[in-house]
């Protein structure tokens, strides 16, 4: 788990109210603005790294580094396009990019430039099209180009592997759908509304490719130039196949999922709990979609008073559950030999707050806490214990379906 999602959620459980769907949309917003800012300028530094690129593919020509060649007749042939890498600082795309690209990476990228090249752009009349380069990611690729009506439009390629189509996801101000394509791919539309200043259209095709081609506006404009339609043929252009496969990822998170994660969950709570919101969320005991995960933030409530609970879940990955040298932190042992970790913290006013980090089988990152205030804000003790002991912290974690 990051530093910051760590924060975030001490400060869930601690001196802040709990996070909540009024939260996640400032966030949402922010990322909006972010991508109406940098999506454009992408376009510019990637088109700067191939021309770097293709001076150093010229300068590794020199005769005092490569032997001189035979003269023969002059190639009529255009030179393959080199690829690019998007930098580091890049942060418009579903990966962080790496900065640095494999040769096969490389060669994958000047392969969708130039078939992107040769598309014939679904767009209406009058409106033009800059320039794309497809510039390697992080075992993906995307770049952006403008259109006429200052609208930016990025596209994003990776490998599909065995991941599944994702489903829609609820955020205030979204509409979103599903369609089943004519080829047996499966795309999602999400439009902002009512401005419908941003479109994203995600398609899961049957040629083992994921794409995600959005559409948004600058500062001023809310006009769509493409509709969903015209996103969708770009995404699902046969010239588009991602040809180099790159590691498994997981799934996006969805309300499906989040709605079977709610069945594992169900019965968990002691018996006489009952539960409702906590403060700035809009759900009890289940779970929503939250910044990349699975959520659950509410006030528990029995004859002892009012507590607080929160459950996360992140995309699995690789690493270790460690206590590291958090204070107040013990390794335990979960069922079927997983590693987990217990920690106690107490605040100056007396809140006591119990939190296990563990890992599911699938390499999920689960995050269990509880606290013995009411999550006013206020430092102040409201019953006698935390609502949950560390035996429930426990069953709960080991809840079998309790994973991605």
């Amino acid at each position: 788990m990051s530093d910051e999602v760590r924060d975030m959620i001490r400060s869930a459980l601690a001196d802040e109210p709990a996070l909540g769907l009024e939260f996640d949309q400032v966030v949402t917003d922010g990322r909006r603005r972010r991508t109406r800012q940098r999506v454009g300028a992408l376009t510019v530094t990637a088109a700067g790294i191939v021309t770097v690129v293709a001076a150093a593919a010229t300068l590794s020509g020199l005769p005092d580094r490569t032997p001189a060649q035979p003269a023969g007749p002059a190639s009529t042939a255009a030179p393959a396009n080199p690829g690019c890498v998007l930098p580091a600082s890049a942060d418009s795309y579903p990966d962080q990019p790496r900065g640095t690209a494999s040769p096969a990476e490389l060669s994958e990228s000047g392969r969708l430039t130039e078939a992107f090249r040769q598309l014939a752009l679904p767009l209406p009349a009058g409106v033009e099209a800059s320039p794309l380069q497809l510039c390697v990611i992080r075992d993906s690729w995307g770049g952006s180009f403008t259109l006429t009506g200052d609208r930016t439009v990025s596209v994003y390629l990776r490998s599909r592997g065995d991941r599944p189509p994702g489903g829609c996801v609820t955020h205030q101000d979204t509409e979103c759908s599903i369609r089943a394509l004519p080829d047996g791919s499966t795309a999602r539309v999400t439009v902002t509304s009512p401005a419908a200043t941003q479109v994203d259209v995600d398609v899961w095709r049957v040629d083992g490719t994921y794409a995600r081609v959005l559409e948004i506006g600058g500062h001023g404009s809310k006009k769509r130039v493409l509709g969903d339609d015209a996103l969708i043929t770009i995404a699902t252009a046969p010239q588009l196949k991602v040809d180099l496969s790159g590691p498994a990822v997981p799934s996006a998170p969805s309300d499906r999922r989040a709605a079977e994660l709610d069945a594992v969950i169900a019965t968990a709570l002691p018996a006489g709990m009952t539960t409702k919101p906590a403060p700035g969320a809009d759900r009890g005991w289940r779970f929503q979609v939250s910044q990349g995960g699975y959520k659950i933030s509410t006030t528990l409530v029995d004859a002892q008073g009012k507590g607080r609970a929160l459950v996360y879940l992140e995309p699995p990955a690789d690493g270790a559950v460690t206590c590291g040298d958090q204070p107040g932190c013990e390794p335990i042992d979960l069922d079927g030999g997983r590693k987990a970790t217990l920690t106690t913290t107490r605040s100056p006013g007396g809140v006591t707050v119990l939190a296990l980090g563990a890992k599911a089988a699938d390499g999920t990152s689960i995050t269990i806490r509880t606290s013995d205030d009411a999550g006013t804000g206020a430092d102040t003790r409201t019953r006698p214990t935390p609502p949950l002991s560390e035996t429930d912290l426990v069953r709960i974690a080991e809840l079998p379906g309790l994973h991605w």
